[in-house]
């Protein structure tokens, strides 16, 4: 993984920057959402999507015909970015409100994955989302695996970015009777059952494990 080359490099805010490479990996195997820049026919899109952390690389899937993925496999360059929001920062200047938050850009080129691997990395993608899901659910069918397409985005260059703290504002500002401060963003989770589960079918442990870890 290469840091701080042109490409990757930070100018806007530049002493939030992070070339750090285990900062970079620990952004991306807290997250399990990023979204994917990418060009069809000259236009630009951008999708969210779900992905994986494995080593050096990222991993995607979808259907064999996801337009997407089979975009990044015609050799354009792929940039992923991923961004965690952790509270919103209020000053007594309009122009200096701003966002807590840790986020990861990334370069790198998509390839496909083998078959004999896609049922590794899906579980392993599983088991972002949930530690220890893939265990405790049936195995994916080979029907389903020839319908999915994974591809394998090798990390070529990334670069972090983390704002924290209060609001940056100036003295004069600060003399000024007005409220200012950060509103802390925490995650909520809350279990729904679904509708057609069955009544033996208990919370399993991973599950209280997470929801527990989380809080």
């Amino acid at each position: 993984m290469q840091t701080g080359s042109n490409r990757s490099r930070i100018r806007r805010g530049a002493k939030r920057a992070s070339y750090d490479q285990e900062q970079i990996r620990a952004i991306l195997r807290g997250n399990f959402l990023c979204h994917v820049a990418y060009t069809v026919d000259g236009e630009s899109r951008v999708m969210p999507t779900a992905y994986s952390c494995r080593d050096e690389a990222v991993y995607l899937h979808g259907n064999l015909h996801n337009q997407m993925l089979n975009a990044l496999l015609s050799g354009q360059t792929a940039c992923l970015s991923v961004t965690e929001v952790n509270g919103l920062v209020l000053a007594r200047c309009g122009l200096r409100h701003s966002v807590n938050y840790r986020s990861v850009i990334l370069f790198g080129r998509a390839e496909r994955v083998a078959d004999q691997e896609k049922a590794t990395i899906l579980n392993e993608l599983i088991d972002q989302l949930v530690p220890q899901r893939s265990t405790a659910i049936r195995p994916h069918l080979q029907k389903e695996l020839d319908a999915t397409l994974v591809v394998k985005i090798a990390i070529e260059e990334a670069a972090a970015k983390v704002r924290e703290g209060p609001p940056t504002d100036t003295d004069e500002d600060c003399a000024l009777d007005v409220w200012a401060g950060v509103v802390n963003l925490k995650t909520v989770m809350e279990v729904e059952p679904c509708p057609r589960l069955a009544e033996s079918a208990a919370l399993p442990a991973h599950m209280r494990d997470f929801i527990e870890n989380c809080r």
